[in-house]
């Protein structure tokens, strides 16, 4: 117990001296320091002693030629050297964990956690546009690589305890923001509990979500959606940060290859067949302007996973994003959905989802991300009875126009056939880091 103990704080101690902490400049100043006092210390009891200085010197110069310092000299010498080098490291851990223990919770972990922050803030710049699950899951296995993350959020959902707020409040819908809130969250378990709890009595109260509650709780104090969300930002202890693609309430108008007008998120799926167009209404919002310096400060822009038409697209509809998108030196990743959608994406190859984003767009992605992973056969029987089957790929259609296909080992375990977070944001940091825009960016830095 007391070796592991000590292995232990010899680990927390060399923590601090990893580059980046910027603790070892400050532990050669202690060194210095103490040097510069014990050498002022001497000097002063010299001038005090004056003629009588071989008070000192004497039995000093006895040790110094005598034939135990000629054996022993040297490993003295190393080892107060180690001493007093240990000393400062620990004095300098100490005085850190004492002034930031009204700050972190567990002050002992204190190296733990800077280390760990100080990693994500070097890790690249990553811009995730969509909405719902799908967004949430990616940023939630993002965080594990960078903190220089932003979220891109849809606010166009017309249902449930959204749209209610939404139509009384005439504000943009908060469900979606407020689950990507929760991801990028240092107390995500603590806070997801919180956010996502739905109140079950109340007839006011019944159904709507505390997050979104919260969210327009803000809305109404602030007087702006917009702000409301900057201020959850600045609350919350966040490992990137979650915008609205706008600040205003917008509507999603479809129309189906049938020729259907759908108007409404909720009521895409309701009719049948895959959706041929996307609009929005008003047509020309404004967007929020911390999205537009993100994008185009991006080394990598991610859409999806995600509903394509509900959750992918609509983001991309405000006309001040889609200038920004066509305009952006980042790559642009697309990540495809396992499976197609009832009501939207209805007999789409990998292919039809990305002609879907170039005819809204204007631009195709550099790059595609597919799902390389077999669905078993209980999941394939699953998503039968809802009409979706897997989403197919030819490699052929994309090397016409030079789109790069990474087809991967992606799926997760569970029921539905989802993207395994962890292991996609590990794939997505990787090509981020390897982006043109991410190595000029460090070939500036080491020039």
């Amino acid at each position: 117990m007391l070796r592991q103990r000590l292995l232990r704080q010899l680990s927390i101690l060399r923590l601090w001296l990893i580059p980046g902490m910027r603790v070892k400049r400050y532990v050669s100043v202690a060194v210095i320091g103490t040097l510069f006092l014990m050498i002022g210390v001497i000097l002063g009891v010299l001038w005090i002693l004056q003629e009588r200085r071989e008070v000192l010197s004497t039995p000093l110069e006895q040790v110094l030629v005598s034939n135990s310092w000629h054996i022993w000299g040297g490993w003295i010498s190393l080892l107060t050297v180690f001493a007093g080098l240990g000393l400062s490291i620990t004095a300098v851990a100490r005085l850190n964990r004492s002034l930031l223990s009204n700050w972190f919770p567990r002050p002992k972990e204190a190296a733990y956690v800077l280390s760990q922050r100080l990693s994500l803030a070097k890790g690249p710049k990553i811009v995730a546009i969509g909405g719902g699950t799908g967004l949430s899951n990616l940023l939630r296995g993002l965080r594990n690589f960078s903190s220089n993350l932003t979220a891109v959020v849809t606010v166009s959902d017309d249902g449930g305890s959204s749209g209610r707020l939404r139509s009384a409040f005439n504000m943009p819908a908060p469900g979606d923001i407020s689950d990507c809130l929760a991801a990028l969250s240092d107390n995500e378990s603590e806070l997801s509990r919180l956010l996502e709890y739905r109140f079950l009595r109340g007839n006011e109260l019944k159904g709507h979500t505390f997050g979104n509650l919260f969210i327009t709780t803000l809305t109404e104090v602030e007087g702006d959606f917009g702000q409301a969300i900057r201020t959850l930002n600045a609350l919350l202890n966040l490992t990137g940060a979650v915008y609205p693609a706008t600040p205003e309430a917008v509507s999603l108008h479809a129309e189906k290859v049938s020729g259907t007008h759908v108007v409404g998120e909720s009521n895409m799926r309701l009719v049948e067949g895959a959706v041929k167009k996307l609009s929005i209404e008003p047509a020309h919002p404004p967007p929020t302007p911390e999205v537009l310096n993100a994008i185009i400060d991006a080394d990598l822009i991610v859409l999806g996973p995600g509903s394509l038409f509900t959750s992918t697209l609509p983001p991309l509809l405000v006309p001040a994003i889609r200038r920004a998108m066509q305009g952006t030196h980042a790559s642009i990743l697309y990540v495809c959905n396992i499976m197609t959608e009832a009501g939207e994406t209805n007999g789409f190859n990998a292919f039809d989802h990305v002609q879907a984003i170039y005819n809204h767009l204007g631009r195709y992605p550099d790059k595609v991300i597919i799902n390389g992973t077999p669905v078993d056969e209980a999941r394939l029987m699953r998503y039968q009875k809802e009409n979706a089957e897997v989403v197919n790929y030819d490699q052929a259609a994309f090397e016409a126009l030079g789109i790069e296909l990474l087809p991967l080992p992606l799926l997760g375990s569970g029921p539905h056939a989802q993207h395994d977070s962890l292991t996609l944001a590990n794939w997505i940091s990787d090509l981020a880091k390897r982006s043109p825009v991410s190595a000029s960016r460090k070939e500036l830095v080491t020039a």
